[in-house]
Formats: C-alpha cells, sequence, structure tokens
C-alpha cells in the first residue's frame, strides 16, 4: 500500500493532536527542570516521547485483532512481572512499583493497562450477546481485578484504581443489567470502610489532607497548596515560559511529574489551560468517533477503553492539583515526565489510529 494511500487513511487530525500534546509536555519538563540538577530530565523525556512515537508506529502496523489474538500471553507476562515487582522489587516513595534493570527502571502497571484492554477487547469479539450473563461477567471482572490487586497490594493504589474506567466500560458495553449495576455500586459502598481499614498511613494521610489540607500547611499538606498557588497565579495569560516563580524558586514539588499541571496554570495561564485541555478534548472526541465507526465488536471495545484511561488520567490529575480530588501518583497523559506512562499512551493512541485504519474490510 503506498504511503500516500496510508496517510489518506489514517485520522491524522488525532496523531496531530496527540503529537502536539506531547511537545507541550517536553517543552513544560524543560521549564520545571532546566534551572537545577534534573535539567537532563528533559533530554530524557524526547527520547521516551521517540521511543513512544516508534510504539506507536509499531501499534498502527500490526494489525489489532493480531494483537488481540496474543493478548493472553502479554497479559500472563503482565501479571508475571507485577508479581516479580512485589518480590523483587526496590522500594521507591513508599511503593514498590519499578523494575530496574542498571539506570534503566520501568513500571509494569502501565503496560498492564494495555494488555488488559486487548484482553478484554479479544473476549467481548468473540461474545456477540446482547447482554452478559452472570458467568460471563464474573469472567470479565476476574480479569480485571487480578492486576488490580496486584498493584493495590504495592501499595500504589491510585495505578489499581485506574483500572476502574475499564470496569465501568465493560459493564455497560456489555449490556449489564440495572440490577447488576445496582448490586456493583452497593458493594462498592459497602467496601470502601474494608479499604480504609487496608490503607497504608501515608495514604490515609493524603486523604486527611485532601479534606484538610491545612492541617499540616508544610508538611504532607505543602504539595497542595503550592499546586493551587501555582495553579492560580498565572492568572489569565501567565507569567510567562521559563518565569513561573513557584517553578524556579522550588517551591512547588514534583513540578516536573505528578504537578506538571500546575507549572502550565502558573507561566501559561488560563488561556494555556483552556488549550491543553481543549486538546485533550479534541483527543477523546475523535477517538470516540473511532470507536463509533469500528468495523467490529472487539474494536469499538478496545478504543473506548483506551478513552478511558485518558479520561480518568486527565480527570484526576487536574481534580488533585485545584484540590477537588486527594493526592495520588497519576500523570497527565504525554506531558508528565516518565518513560513507562509516555510510551502506554503512546501505545493507546497507536491502537486507536489502528482501529481506525482498519474499519475498511479490505484493510
Amino acid at each position: 500500500m503506498s504511503v500516500e494511500r496510508t496517510l489518506s487513511r489514517l485520522d491524522v487530525n488525532l496523531l496531530a493532536t496527540a503529537l502536539i500534546i506531547a511537545a507541550v509536555g517536553c517543552m513544560l519538563v524543560y521549564s520545571a527542570t532546566h534551572f537545577n540538577q534534573d535539567a537532563p530530565l528533559f533530554q530524557k523525556q524526547v527520547i521516551w516521547t521517540l521511543i513512544g512515537v516508534l510504539l506507536m508506529i509499531v501499534f498502527i502496523a500490526v494489525d489489532y485483532h493480531a494483537l488481540m489474538e496474543i493478548s493472553p500471553f502479554l497479559y500472563g507476562l503482565g501479571l508475571a512481572l507485577l508479581g516479580y515487582v512485589l518480590i523483587w522489587g526496590r522500594l521507591t516513595r513508599h511503593v514498590r512499583s519499578w523494575i530496574h534493570i542498571g539506570s534503566f527502571q520501568f513500571q509494569p502497571s502501565e503496560f498492564m493497562k494495555i494488555f488488559t484492554a486487548l484482553l478484554i477487547a479479544k473476549y467481548f469479539d468473540s461474545n456477540d450477546r446482547a447482554y452478559l450473563n452472570l458467568r460471563n461477567f464474573m469472567a470479565v471482572m476476574a480479569i480485571l481485578v487480578a492486576p488490580m490487586l496486584l498493584i493495590a497490594v504495592q501499595p500504589a493504589a491510585g495505578s489499581a484504581a485506574s483500572f476502574l474506567p475499564l470496569v465501568g466500560v465493560a459493564m455497560f458495553f456489555g449490556g449489564i443489567k440495572p440490577r447488576y449495576w445496582v448490586i456493583a455500586i452497593l458493594c462498592g459502598l459497602m467496601a470502601l470502610p474494608v479499604g480504609w481499614h487496608y490503607l497504608k498511613p501515608f495514604q490515609r494521610e493524603r486523604i486527611k489532607i485532601f479534606l484538610d489540607p491545612a492541617r499540616d500547611p508544610l508538611g504532607t499538606g505543602y504539595q497542595v497548596m503550592q499546586a493551587k498557588i501555582a495553579t492560580g497565579s498565572g492568572g489569565i495569560t501567565g507569567k510567562g515560559f521559563l518565569h513561573g516563580t513557584q517553578v524556579n524558586l522550588e517551591y512547588l514539588p514534583a513540578r516536573h511529574t505528578d504537578f506538571i499541571f500546575s507549572v502550565l496554570g502558573e507561566e501559561w495561564g488560563f488561556v494555556g489551560v483552556l488549550v491543553v485541555l481543549t486538546l485533550y478534548l479534541f483527543l477523546i472526541l475523535e477517538s470516540l468517533s473511532v470507536a463509533k465507526a469500528a468495523r467490529d465488536r472487539g474494536g469499538t471495545f478496545l478504543v473506548l477503553s483506551l478513552v478511558a484511561f485518558f479520561i480518568y488520567h486527565v480527570f484526576i490529575n487536574v481534580g488533585m492539583q485545584i484540590g477537588l480530588l486527594p493526592v495520588t501518583g497519576i500523570p497527565l497523559p504525554l506531558i508528565s515526565y516518565g518513560g513507562s506512562a509516555t510510551m502506554m499512551f503512546f501505545m493507546a493512541v497507536g491502537l486507536i489510529l489502528n482501529v481506525d485504519f482498519r474499519k475498511f474490510v479490505n484493510v
């Protein structure tokens, strides 16, 4: 197939939007780190982005049906890596989430999102029932709960919770009857007190700080208060690129990772925030149109699952920085510094473009 014909069948608007968001991310990482010993992180983020683009191309080129066929192997590999982390992983910031190979490290939990979405898509592709019966529903939940439990034990509650949108998509897409929705919601509410009991002390403290940030303004509440100050101080047009005082004076912690949205708010202001959120909205809407036009049930579910991951990460990351949600280690898609998350989201974009590209039977 010629290059021109290939490009004509790709959703160039979606592809360009993802690349623009990633470029904004690289600029913000540079702004957040250029003035101190973290300056080399910008070059690393550029490398992660380029690797992510290469992975995106691979995930466009390989038919998503072939990827769904090998998804049981990928899923099993992901579970094995999550188990490896629990036994031999290095404790970093209270959690065991990374596998270290020399100077290289990665988070299996990020790639597990892609593997799980592919396996569930395969399951739905081979099941054409209008409504899932209880047995099929429990099988789907088992596939979803297994990685969630392994990640929760790390303990990384935020990463484990990032699979919940996939649960919602599976229930909606599987045609779950209303009584099962009610049962699921009631079970979730009843599990909250039990979940609180099993939270680690630092996780409980994050929730307490969310409810009352002023209870420890110089300790655990410092991040939230500084994030609010940085985000709000940008005003309408911001202080200008590289001119954020909260950033340059290093008042804002984790400014290149979890709190990079506050860097955006301080330097680019309300206008910059609105532009970036509009880019996310456009990417999501374009992806939903791909899901609607997909040629099969598996492709539709796969795209909806990946869109759910994007929505969850944007909502949680932005919400925690303006004080609407507790602080958790959820990155901003394609913007926050980090190799695993950057590669995972580019893989997700590649899969969405893959489904769009193969909506034609003769591709």
